[in-house]
């Protein structure tokens, strides 16, 4: 048998801008993602017999080929087989319905585990390709880091990682964002075609990543979740850099921040990449 337990870690969108919609209907956008030290534990073991089995301490989850984590073994297991049963464990810690990408990061560490016990590692560009697969910010997450994206979050390219900022994350209780909601909310005005700031952009100021927040997606989450806009309008108050993560309900702070009722917190910092099999 063999066994080895990762951190699964939460990200953030330091910079989210939509460049106007897509020819299929989907928006271009321009992204800088961010881990956090916030995470998940994935376990992953191989033993003796076959197939898939997932457990998670977190009952309101799917434990079969609904949840992406059973959907990465399966991935990982068509492109480089392995032999005997893939038994994964979760234990879960972000939260869900967050914009933090839970699940996506429980997905790339399920593939970056299995290829530590591959016999034949597959290496990251191949992990990447296979994390593609799944979903568009799993391949980000296979390393984590600070990483400018493009398309809809799945054209990547690596930045030098972002200082180790304290920050504060934040959760309305009860809230959540439907991402297509969200989008549906936004107007015309905010959804027209702009052009990106680019990568370098980013690389040039990445020593002060709290001088470039922004989040396109903020003012339709208020509109779908006053909870959110209540939580942002406290935060504002707070004369600290802050934002709203992805499509929300998540945010988060720079420094330390005193939540309102009725909100979770977490303290974290930000998180570098982690090393991957085949760098």
């Amino acid at each position: 048998m063999n066994a080895i337990t990762l951190p699964a870690y939460a990200k953030l969108n330091l910079y989210l801008e939509m460049l106007g919609r897509r020819p299929d209907g989907f928006h271009e956008l321009e992204t800088v993602f961010q881990t956090i030290d916030l995470h998940d534990e994935v376990r992953v073991t191989v033993e003796p017999g076959e197939g898939i089995t997932l457990h998670c301490d977190d009952a309101t989850l799917p434990c079969d080929a609904t949840n992406l984590a059973w959907r990465a073994a399966a991935a990982y297991r068509a492109a480089n087989p392995v032999s005997g049963r893939i038994s994964l464990g979760l234990v879960k810690r972000i939260p869900a319905g967050a914009g933090l990408g839970g699940g996506s990061a429980d997905a790339a560490a399920v593939l970056v585990a299995l290829d530590r016990l591959a016999p034949r590692r597959l290496g990251a560009a191949r992990l990447e390709a296979i994390a593609a697969t799944l979903g568009s910010d799993i391949s980000f997450l296979v390393r984590g880091g600070t990483a400018h994206a493009t398309g809809r979050g799945e054209v990547l390219s690596a930045l030098p990682d972002a200082p180790p900022l304290a920050l504060t994350l934040l959760m309305p209780d009860g809230a959540h964002c439907a991402t297509p909601a969200v989008y549906k909310a936004l107007t015309d005005a905010e959804r027209c075609p702009r052009p990106a700031l680019g990568r370098d952009w980013f690389a040039a100021r990445i020593t002060d990543p709290t001088a470039w927040l922004h989040n396109r997606l903020s003012a339709p989450a208020r509109r779908v979740c006053p909870a959110v806009g209540d939580l942002l309008d406290h935060l504002a108050g707070c004369g600290v850099p802050y934002l709203m993560t992805g499509s929300g309900a998540a945010c988060f702070a720079f420094g330390t921040v005193s939540p309102p009722p009725g909100v979770r917190s977490w303290p974290c910092r930000l998180a570098p990449a982690r090393p991957v099999p085949g760098n």
